[in-house]
């Protein structure tokens, strides 16, 4: 990674819920409000957004672990601003802290693990899962 990333950075980026970002669970429910995957979603981006600067020519990074507690809702239209701030970083390891706020009030709260490696490891992950093989991260 390249050098500055540091505890504290931050970053915030603004949705606007849209219609497909309803919950629809194989159709099993199908309120007009922001999604709990949607969430995710965009916390996964903004945490990506945080990291991307950093990232050498040669490296990727994946997504390896997300936890979120979706607190209030938000409906179809709403703005949502979600934010990355770097909570950690350990080897290849990048953490962060999330939250999603809409309307002034906090709607969702988590963490997310990033996993930064060579692209080349990468496309050999790639390469394995489209061959249906079941190798992990290492």
């Amino acid at each position: 990674m390249r050098p500055g990333l540091r505890r504290g950075a931050r970053i915030e980026l603004t949705f606007l819920v849209e219609s497909w970002m309803k919950p629809h669970l194989e159709g099993l429910v199908k309120h007009p409000l922001y999604a709990t995957w949607a969430m995710v979603y965009h916390m996964e981006t903004v945490s990506r957004a945080l990291l991307a600067p950093y990232l050498e020519q040669h490296e990727e990074a994946v997504g390896g672990a997300v936890l979120v507690k979706h607190l209030a809702p938000a409906g179809v239209r709403a703005r949502v601003r979600v934010s990355a701030t770097l909570a950690r970083t350990r080897g290849s390891k990048v953490w962060t802290r999330l939250e999603a706020f809409c309307k002034g009030r906090k709607i969702g709260e988590g963490s997310h693990l990033q996993v930064v490696m060579p692209r080349e490891r990468f496309a050999r992950l790639i390469r394995e899962a489209r061959a249906g093989g079941r190798h992990g991260h290492g």
